[in-house]
């Protein structure tokens, strides 16, 4: 009895200290609590207004978003709808700030009054705390994208749309992120009403003609690796990255890789083996545990597919996809499309334009951020400044 007294006492003392909702009060990047340079460091350096605000999850996990509530280049007084953007596989919010005000999509936004809401899934470097569990820990590697769908997504709306008053926000991702709101409106639909538009770009969703070199090349060793060798520090990340790094051709992977995942390694070893899944079994569907655990889980030997049928936010869903996405292939976004109730469909005429050029081409603000902004303003009956 002393014993388990003592444990739990460990336990209690062993809880992070952690301050929920509004967290940084002066808008300075070099006020929050990560000392490096951050999104938050970013935001500041450009002379926008930055907030930071912690939401915890139903299943423990603590995530930070960061808020660029005005900007100066707004003239208009009154309320500024919520939009929420959020980051793909290797992403986090830093992701949609590298190309700066001038094209950068939470900037565009921002000048356009709206209220800017930068999302950090489970796993990445400003959310890589738990309740009960530390990064240290395997278990707290445990998840998928499917758990950052149906935990880290609601969690993050209830709040944005608790802290605006507001009824319904914007929605916008790139690829994993795109993934999460099909888990989460497919699995509770009742969020379908929260969402005014989805604006989708290059979404992950149907794997099954993914043209990538890498995903055939390095596909059937993550698939035949055990579960747990995807979960903790480092593991597979420097053994991949051992493997692309000493090929010249693949350099600038290396340094994007570096540049995007070297403070969240963990997260690209847990997503991979799951959306290699859907490239095998060119369904969408959670995660295949094998048939025991399935059974156990699911009542069935094979996951059942997400019921996209489901999926019905406010407005079309905007998809945005290219030609040179080898990731994303124009049959598997028809595939999406078929499943989908309502949906506007982009086609980027630049052939060479690639799954990442959504975030870091220089054209993005021209190409896609501005198509993206006048549905947005259509749905808010706002007219265009120019």
């Amino acid at each position: 009895m002393l014993l388990m007294k003592l444990l739990d006492l460990l336990l209690i003392c062993d809880k992070p200290k952690v301050t929920f909702g509004f967290q940084n009060f002066t808008g300075h990047g070099d006020d929050y609590r990560l000392k490096m340079i951050t999104g938050v460091k970013i935001i500041d350096t450009y002379g926008y207004p930055v907030e930071t605000h912690t939401v915890r999850t139903g299943d423990g996990y603590i995530l930070d978003m960061f808020r660029i509530p005005s900007s100066h280049n707004c003239k208009e007084d009154g309320i500024k709808p919520p939009v929420l953007l959020q980051h793909g596989l290797v992403g986090l919010a830093d992701s949609f700030l590298m190309t700066g005000p001038k094209s950068g999509l939470p900037f565009m936004l921002a000048d356009r009054c709206y209220d800017v809401w930068l999302s950090n899934n489970r796993g990445v470097r400003y959310s890589q705390r738990h309740i009960n569990l530390k990064a240290s820990h395997d278990v707290f590697w445990h998840f998928s994208w499917h758990e950052m769908g149906m935990e880290d997504l609601p969690a993050m709306i209830n709040y944005i749309l608790s802290a605006t008053k507001e009824e319904a926000l914007h929605f916008v991702g790139h690829s994993q992120g795109c993934t999460t709101l099909m888990v989460l409106l497919s699995m509770k639909p009742e969020y379908n009403r929260l969402i005014k538009t989805a604006n989708l770009m290059a979404p992950a969703v149907f794997m099954k003609h993914a043209r990538s070199k890498l995903i055939k090349t390095f596909g059937k060793i993550i698939m035949s690796l055990k579960d747990e060798s995807f979960f903790g520090p480092l593991g597979i990340i420097n053994f991949v990255l051992s493997i692309f790094c000493a090929n010249s051709k693949l350099r600038d992977f290396c340094v994007s890789m570096f540049l995007l995942a070297s403070e969240i390694p963990s997260t690209i070893m847990n997503m991979p083996k799951h959306f290699l899944q859907l490239w095998k079994s060119g369904k969408f569907r959670p995660y295949d545990f094998g048939v025991k655990h399935n059974k156990k889980l699911y009542n069935q030997s094979k996951p059942p597919d997400y019921p996209l049928e489901n999926v019905r936010p406010l407005s079309p869903i905007q998809i945005y996809h290219s030609h040179g996405d080898p990731l994303v292939s124009r049959k598997d976004i028809h595939t999406l499309i078929s499943k989908l109730d309502k949906v506007t469909f982009h086609h980027v005429a630049y052939k060479k334009w690639s799954h990442t050029d959504y975030l870091f081409s220089n054209l993005i603000g021209k190409v896609i951020n501005e198509p993206i902004i006048k549905v947005i303003d259509l749905f808010e009956n706002k007219t265009n400044p120019e």
